[in-house]
C-alpha cells in the first residue's frame, strides 16, 4: 500500500505524529570525490574543494545498479515553448520528494520533518550547509523571505494556492534556527507533504533565492527597480517578478540560482535547445562519496511538433525519455527500432486508470440534454452499449481490457464493482436501460428523442492532438448510433476545451483519466467527485465547489454535496489512513451515482533508454503528479565506459 512513513512519539505530554523522512550522511571514513571538471576548477582556484561545497550531512542517493562514472550529456527533447519536460527532468527538487517507486515522500533538500498531531505543523531540519548555485547559503531565512514576501504578498500572490491553504488562511513560516523552519497552518492540511513533492512543490524553492530575488522586489530595491522593469520589458515589477519565479519563465533566467543537479546555461527562450550543465554545489552524494550529478550536462531539443520527437528518437538522437513517444500509437515504431536507435525499453507506467472516459455534462444549460446526461439509466444504457473489447484490439492493439472510471486494481482504494460495473457489451441491455430513462421516442432515421421532441445530439470534444481518442470516438459514435444516440466527435484545441469547460458550455469529454494509484485519487479526484472545471461530468458543480460565487457555478446535489465534505475530511486528516478511509466514503458515492463512463484501462507505454545508460529504473511512474522522471533520480544516470 502506498503510503507515508509514521512514527509516533511523545512531543510534551502528547502523542504527535512524526514524519520521519530524514536520511543524511552519517560520516564516511573516505573523502568526497568530484567529477574532473570541477576538480579542474579547484586546481585552479575558481572553486572551492568539494567538502565545503556540500552541506554537513549531504544526502546519501544509492544508485539503483551501479555507482557511476563521471561524463557525457543526457540529450531529450520537448515540444513548444512552454512544456514541462525542463521541469521534470532537471527541475525535480524540493524540500520533501516522492520516492523512485512512488510508495511515500522521502527527504530531498530537507533532512527531515515532524507533523504534530493535527497536521496543523511541519518543522522542517534543512541540511547545514547546503547551498544554492551561485555558493551562497541555503537557510531557513530564505524560506521565511519566500513566505512573507511572494506567498503572503498580494500583489505577487493575489490569492495563495489551495495546498498552501487551510481555515482561509495561506501558511504562516517560523524561523526556529538557521537549519529549522515550521510552516503554520490555520487548520489541518493532511495532504501538505504529498503536494509539496508534485510538480506543485517547486514554485517554493524557485521563489526562495533571497539575495538574487530581492533586487527584482520593489520593496527591497525602491530606487532600482524602475530601470530592471525597462531593461526587461516587462508591464512592472510585479510582472518583471512573477517572470523570474514562475513556469517557464524561471527556465529563462540564466542567472537565477538553484538547488537542482544541473544549472541553465542556455535558456528555455526561442531557442531550439536548452542547456544545463553541473551544479558543483549540488547537495547529493553516491554511496562510494562521489558528488552527483554524473552527467556533465544536458540539453533539450525544443522542438515544433511530436513527430518530430519521435524521429529524433528512432534516429538515436534522444538519451532517457518518455514524454510524447510513449503514446499508443507511436509504440509500434518506437518498439521497432531500437536497434537503430541503440535503446532499449523501460514501461513508462499510466499513474491514471483509463485509456478514455467519457463524461457528459449533468449541468448542462440545455434543459433537455440536462435531463438526459442526468439521468443514471441513460449513462448506463451507453455503457452496455460499448464493445471494449473490440476497441481494445482495433485501438489499443490488444494491450488493454474493460474497465471503468475507478483506481487500479492492487491499490489501497481499488473497488472491484466500482472498476467492472456495466462493462458487459449488450445491445438489448442497453436499449433496455435507455427505454428505462424514458427514451422510448424516436424520429424517421432512428434516433430517440428528447424530452423536447427534438433527437438527442450532442458532441463529444477531445483533444485534436490525440488521434487516437478521436479515432475511438468515432467507434464509440458506431455503437451509440446502433441504440438510437446521435454522438458526435468534435476535435479541438486544448484552450477551447478548456474555455467550454470553464464557461459550462460543454457537452461532453473523452479524456485519458481516473485516478488510477492512490496518491494521484487523493491529490487529483476531479474524475470522482465534483472537484473543479475540469470535473467535466458536472461543471458547474465543480465551479461551486472552488468557488460557489462563480458566474457558471450552481449548487450541487446531496450526493455531490456529502463527497466535497468527504474530500475535506481527507484534506484534513493528519494520517493517510485517516485519508485512505474517507476517500473509500467518497468512492463508494461515484461507484453509486456513476458520474463517468469508461472504457478501458490505460496499457502500459513505453519509454527510451541508451543501452549504455544505466540506474534508470524498468518500471516508472509516468504522470506530471509524479514529475516524471524527476523521482527515478536523474543524477545518478549514467554511461557505461
Amino acid at each position: 500500500m502506498q503510503h507515508v512513513r509514521i512514527l509516533r512519539r511523545q512531543v510534551v505530554s502528547t502523542v504527535a505524529a512524526a514524519i520521519l523522512i530524514g536520511a543524511g550522511w552519517a560520516g564516511a571514513a573516505f573523502g568526497f570525490e568530484e567529477s574532473p571538471e570541477l576538480k579542474a576548477l579547484v586546481d585552479a582556484g575558481k572553486l572551492p574543494p568539494v567538502e565545503k561545497r556540500l552541506p554537513k550531512e549531504p544526502l546519501v542517493l544509492t544508485p539503483l545498479d551501479s555507482v557511476g562514472t563521471y561524463g557525457g550529456t543526457w540529450r531529450t527533447a520537448t515540444f513548444g515553448g512552454g512544456d514541462s519536460e525542463i521541469e521534470r527532468s532537471i527541475g525535480y527538487t524540493r524540500l520533501v520528494r516522492w520516492n523512485p517507486e512512488w510508495t511515500e515522500v522521502i527527504p530531498d533538500i530537507a533532512k527531515s520533518v515532524e507533523v504534530n498531531a493535527n497536521a496543523t505543523e511541519y518543522t522542517f531540519t534543512l541540511r547545514e550547509g547546503t547551498r544554492w548555485s551561485d555558493g551562497e547559503p541555503f537557510t531557513a531565512d530564505d524560506l521565511v523571505w519566500w513566505n512573507e514576501n511572494v506567498l503572503r504578498n498580494t500583489k505577487i500572490t493575489p490569492a495563495a494556492p489551495d495546498w498552501l491553504t487551510a481555515g482561509g488562511e495561506a501558511v504562516k513560516v517560523e524561523k526556529l534556527a538557521d537549519d529549522k523552519v515550521v510552516f503554520k497552518f490555520a487548520a489541518p492540511n493532511g495532504l501538505f507533504l504529498m503536494n509539496m513533492a508534485t510538480v506543485r512543490g517547486s514554485d517554493i524553492l524557485a521563489a526562495a533565492p533571497a539575495h538574487y530575488l530581492k533586487q527584482f522586489h520593489k520593496d527591497f530595491n525602491p530606487d532600482g527597480i524602475d530601470a530592471l522593469v525597462k531593461a526587461a520589458g516587462a508591464t512592472d515589477w510585479v510582472q518583471l517578478f512573477n517572470n523570474k519565479i514562475g513556469f517557464p519563465g524561471r527556465w529563462r533566467d540564466l542567472g537565477r540560482p538553484t538547488l537542482d543537479a544541473w544549472v541553465l546555461t542556455a535558456p528555455y527562450n526561442g531557442t531550439t535547445q536548452v542547456v544545463a550543465e553541473r551544479n558543483p554545489y549540488y547537495a547529493k552524494v553516491d554511496t562510494a562519496g562521489n558528488q552527483l550529478p554524473y552527467f556533465d550536462r544536458i540539453t533539450i531539443d525544443v522542438m515544433q511538433d511530436t513527430q518530430a520527437i519521435i524521429l529524433k528518437a528512432i534516429s538515436g538522437e534522444i538519451d532517457m525519455q518518455n514524454r510524447f513517444i510513449e503514446t499508443t500509437d507511436a509504440r509500434t515504431v518506437i518498439v521497432q527500432n531500437q536497434e537503430k536507435g541503440g535503446y532499449g525499453l523501460f514501461i513508462a507506467r499510466p499513474a491514471w486508470s483509463n485509456a478514455l472516459l467519457i463524461t457528459l455534462n449533468q449541468t448542462h444549460k440545455n434543459p433537455a440534454l440536462r435531463a438526459v446526461f442526468s439521468n443514471k439509466d441513460f449513462r448506463i444504457g451507453l455503457s452496455y452499449a460499448i464493445n471494449r473489447e473490440e476497441l481494445n484490439q482495433l485501438i489499443y492493439a490488444g494491450q488493454a481490457k474493460p474497465y471503468q472510471a475507478a483506481p487500479r486494481e492492487g491499490t489501497a482504494l481499488y473497488d472491484e464493482k466500482m472498476a467492472t460495473q456495466y462493462l458487459e457489451y449488450n445491445v438489448d441491455l442497453a436499449n433496455q436501460y435507455l427505454d428505462k430513462a424514458g427514451l422510448t421516442k424516436h424520429d424517421a432515421e432512428g434516433y430517440r428523442l428528447g424530452q423536447d421532441g427534438k433527437r438527442i445530439t450532442f458532441a463529444i470534444d477531445a483533444l485534436t492532438g490525440s488521434p487516437i481518442q478521436v479515432d475511438a470516438l468515432e467507434m464509440i459514435q458506431r455503437y451509440w448510433r446502433a441504440v438510437g444516440i446521435d454522438m458526435q466527435p468534435r476535435p479541438a484545441e486544448r484552450s477551447l476545451i478548456f474555455s467550454r469547460l470553464q464557461n459550462n458550455e460543454n457537452d461532453g469529454l473523452g479524456w485519458v483519466g481516473g485516478g488510477g494509484y492512490d496518491f494521484l485519487g487523493l491529490l487529483d479526484p476531479k474524475w470522482y467527485f465534483p472537484h473543479e472545471y475540469e470535473s467535466s461530468f458536472a461543471t458547474a458543480w465543480g465551479l461551486y465547489y472552488q468557488n460557489p460565487k462563480d458566474p457558471n457555478a450552481e449548487e450541487p446535489s446531496p450526493a455531490a454535496k456529502k463527497q466535497m465534505d468527504l474530500y475535506r475530511q481527507v484534506q484534513q486528516a493528519p494520517t493517510l489512513e485517516k485519508q485512505l478511509a474517507a476517500m473509500k466514503e467518497l468512492l463508494a458515492i461515484t461507484r453509486d451515482e456513476f458520474y463517468v463512463i469508461g472504457t478501458n484501462l490505460e496499457p502500459d507505454r513505453v519509454g527510451i533508454v541508451k543501452t549504455n545508460m544505466r540506474n534508470v529504473p524498468k518500471v516508472i511512474p509516468s504522470t506530471s503528479f509524479y514529475m516524471t522522471p524527476g523521482p527515478a533520480k536523474p543524477e545518478t544516470f549514467y554511461y557505461q565506459q
